[in-house]
């Protein structure tokens, strides 16, 4: 493998960033999730519906989703609405599940061609591959990361038990797990979303990356929302939704460096 300077890798990823227009390919991403959260988690709800085994996993993937990825007033409004009208809708059978579960795949879709655009990949996967790919990806996925972060939950309740550790210390180790199932995620992408094959390395550089500038924007946008009454001011009870919808265009912009660093690691 070839080494570059810093200097030139971040030519690279600007390069590749400003390519594929980063800020409207982060709006339209924003926009399109917004639209697909419902329907995606309507999936993910029926098919656990079907296998009660597997609710353990979503609610553990929920919780984590709930309290590490978003800020604490959106978290709130994810929960009450947007995972209220999904489960609800959950219990949906025949045609609507259907025209829902298309919905979630149009927005699996765009992700993965927004990423091919930084990875300058123009020609997509056999459509067999992708619908497969994305069905998996949107019952079964959600349900595997949850096993794992349940796995790691009882891992860490296991070593806790065993030895005597301060509650200080426990919460350190509880955002220490946080933080390494987001580099594991992000990693994950970043393997997965491409239509090509990813090296490990590249990917979990990428990951790693996008992890740490995840946390620190999360603590910041947490910080100045917590200090900042505008806006509280201008919408009131509704300041919850324009937060929520900010948080998700930083997400995207976020994730989509990420797959540029990994690209331009690759190049």
């Amino acid at each position: 493998m070839a080494f570059v300077g810093p200097f030139t890798l971040v030519s690279r990823v600007i390069r590749r960033l400003d390519g594929v227009g980063w800020t409207r390919a982060a709006g339209s991403l924003a926009f399109t999730s917004l639209l697909g959260l419902v329907p995606m988690l309507t999936v993910a709800f029926a098919f656990v519906t079907q296998f009660p085994v597997f609710q353990e996993a979503l609610h553990s993937l929920e919780n984590y989703l709930l309290r590490y990825m978003l800020p604490e007033t959106a978290s709130a409004l994810v929960r009450t609405y947007i995972v209220g009208m999904a489960a609800e809708a959950g219990t949906m059978k025949g045609i609507g599940i259907v025209f829902v579960m298309i919905t979630a795949v149009l927005v699996v879709d765009l992700v993965e061609a927004e990423i091919n655009a930084i990875w300058r990949i123009a020609k997509k996967r056999p459509l067999l591959r992708r619908a497969l790919m994305y069905m998996i990806g949107i019952t079964a996925g959600p349900v595997l990361v949850g096993a794992g972060i349940v796995l790691i939950r009882w891992i860490i309740t296991t070593s806790i038990s065993a030895v005597a550790i301060e509650r200080a210390d426990i919460s350190t180790i509880v955002q220490v797990a946080a933080y390494v199932i987001s580099v594991l995620g992000f990693t994950l992408l970043y393997v997965i979303a491409p239509a090509r094959k990813v090296r490990w390395l590249h990917a979990f550089i990428g990951g790693l990356l996008a992890a740490v500038a995840f946390e620190v924007t999360r603590v910041g946008f947490a910080f100045y929302v917590a200090h900042s009454p505008s806006y509280e001011i201008l919408y009131g009870a509704l300041a919850a939704v324009p937060i929520f919808m900010l948080w998700v265009y930083v997400f995207w912009l976020i994730v989509l460096a990420g797959a540029a660093v990994t690209a331009a690691l690759a190049e």
